[in-house]
């Protein structure tokens, strides 16, 4: 008797977590979009943000979203970085320039690949800052406020979790 009960306890374990699995864990799609919205998050620049303060979040948060050795294209910028250190310097430096920085990505096409361990996003960004007490927005053309936008491309891959393997910016264009 004890024998059954513990055969029935098993395959009712098994059966809840499969059904958790099922219906409670997020897809690939859901982790892929979290991350994306983090990096955001982490490379925003808040009021009152120090060098110090900027570098120690970037530096604390980063590990967690890319990957060592990830690569980051700016081509209007002409930066090609490649590494998370250099990538999070470059992204404390910024802090410099703006009192308060917003990224928020949009229209997010999200790929990931039949076996489960790579996805490509396509995404328009649109960052916004405050700079010497004026705040910037991406113009268009004649100064009017954003028509202009950037398409940016990610590479993710999952080694467990996602991480952001390859970001490619694209220059500003009119949508």
């Amino acid at each position: 008797m004890k024998r059954v009960a513990a055969v029935v306890a098993g395959c009712v374990a098994v059966a809840a977590v499969v059904l958790w699995v099922t219906f409670f864990r997020d897809s690939d799609e859901e982790r892929i979009r979290r991350v994306l919205v983090e990096l955001t998050k982490v490379v925003a620049v808040k009021e009152g943000d120090t060098l110090l303060s900027r570098t120690a979040r970037l530096r604390s948060r980063m590990k967690d979203i890319v990957e060592d050795d990830v690569r980051v294209n700016v081509a209007e910028l002409g930066a090609d970085l490649r590494g998370r250190h250099k990538l999070e310097d470059d992204a404390a430096r910024i802090g410099v320039m703006y009192a308060r920085a917003d990224c928020e990505l949009t229209r997010l096409d999200i790929r990931v690949d039949p076996q489960g361990s790579l996805a490509q996003v396509d995404a328009v960004a649109l960052v916004t800052g405050m700079r010497g007490g004026e705040r910037n927005v991406d113009r268009g053309a004649g100064g009017s406020p954003s028509p202009m936008s950037r398409d940016v491309h990610f590479l993710l891959r999952r080694d467990g979790d996602w991480k952001i393997s390859t970001i490619d910016v694209a220059p500003k264009k009119e949508d």
